[in-house]
């Protein structure tokens, strides 16, 4: 039988006793980095959280402010709109004033110019009368003046001489009476060239220059 001889103390035991406390401490260094990894799991889920809630709060404040700003364009477009339609009736109620005005403005010309119109018409008629009545009454003292001279004439009085101053006195009669016509013919010409003035003056501003033609009087026949 061979005999062993073991060292005291046992190394064996000594290894397993310095592996153990090797091995308990390994184990508190892994259990607290472990629990360091747990708590900086739990920091990273709470900033994770935070982050999150932060997030959302930035988005919904950029969606407030985009739908502020969005509301305020709709504002501006709908203010753009009242302006416009009250723009187009301002513009439209200007137009028919001006247009009634014009309409009420023509109607009182067309009524003036009817007015004078119908008050030259009846000048000129009067008048025209008058210088009608004037013929007639000179027509007629010529023709009694003719009269009597054929009736001396035809009884042989005076003689050469008298029947001589009956013809000057019927040529100078017959001179008056063309001197009267051709006065009356340049009054019915102004007449009529005022009256086509009034009419023009209805339809064109300013109104035309109306040129009244010459009366000539003819001289009597010596």
């Amino acid at each position: 039988m061979v005999e062993t001889r073991l060292p005291i103390p046992d190394p064996t035991v000594l290894t397993t006793e310095q592996l153990r406390r090797e091995l308990s401490g390994l184990r508190e260094l892994l259990e607290t980095r472990i629990g360091g990894m747990d708590k900086a799991t739990e920091l990273l889920k709470e900033n994770v959280r935070l982050v999150s809630i932060d997030t959302d709060k930035q988005l919904s404040h950029l969606k407030e402010l985009h739908d502020e700003k969005f509301e305020s364009i709709q504002t501006q477009f709908k203010e753009r709109d009242v302006r416009s339609d009250q723009d187009k009736i301002a513009a439209t109620t200007a137009v028919n004033a001006a247009l009634q005005a014009q309409k009420e403005a023509a109607a009182s010309q067309n009524s003036s110019n009817a007015a004078a119109i119908t008050k030259s018409e009846g000048t000129t008629a009067k008048q025209i009368d008058a210088i009608l009545a004037l013929l007639a009454s000179n027509t007629k003292n010529i023709d009694d003046k003719i009269s009597v001279i054929n009736g001396r004439l035809d009884r042989g009085e005076g003689g050469e001489t008298r029947l001589k101053e009956h013809k000057t006195e019927t040529n100078m009669t017959v001179g008056t009476v063309l001197a009267i016509v051709a006065g009356a013919v340049g009054i019915i010409g102004l007449i009529a060239g005022l009256t086509f003035g009034v009419i023009n003056h209805s339809a064109q501003s300013p109104s035309p220059a109306i040129v009244a033609p010459a009366v000539i009087p003819l001289q009597p026949n010596k």
